[in-house]
């Protein structure tokens, strides 16, 4: 097969090996914006509300996923930093494919009082137990060392 034949069977892809360069550049947005700043400058969590629906959407968003409505400025609301582990997986191999010192635990979290979730690293040590259902609090950067960006959540510990 030459690279100008057309592919016309989609068992049977065409492709070749090699790196290609990608850099990404994913903006904020208005909504990631005031999010970002409210978690630098206060320490807490913004949701939005549907005016529709009435879920409570986490991270906040400008619109509905469901309902396709906009929300309006008067829909944000202050959730807590704390919720429940949904599900985890301790990593023990870093991005490059290297071993870690120590296994880190990633988790997604159910955030209290909403219908969103943020993945997050898991402040534990490896273990046989179950983690789902565990309570958890956000740990953020000292006030002065914020960013108002995800590093400033420097992982989540259990509440318990």
């Amino acid at each position: 097969m030459t690279f100008l034949e057309k592919q016309t069977d989609p068992t049977s892809p065409m492709h070749w090996r090699g790196d290609m360069q990608a850099d990404y550049l994913y903006p904020n947005g208005w909504a990631g914006d005031r999010f970002f700043k409210n978690l630098r400058d206060k320490g807490t969590f913004l949701a939005t509300r549907c005016p529709k629906c009435s879920k409570v959407l986490f991270p906040a968003r400008l619109y509905c996923e469901d309902c396709f409505v906009e929300i309006p400025e008067n829909n944000w609301i202050e959730v807590p930093t704390s919720g429940i582990v949904r599900l985890y997986t301790f990593a023990k191999l870093d991005a490059h494919w290297e071993p870690l010192e120590k296994p880190r635990c990633m988790a997604l979290i159910d955030i209290e009082g909403t219908d969103g979730s943020i993945l997050g690293v898991l402040d534990v040590e490896e273990t046989d137990e179950d983690l789902t259902g565990l309570p958890v609090e956000a740990l953020l950067r000292p006030v002065k060392e914020r960013e108002g960006t995800m590093k400033d959540i420097v992982c989540f510990k259990p509440s318990v």
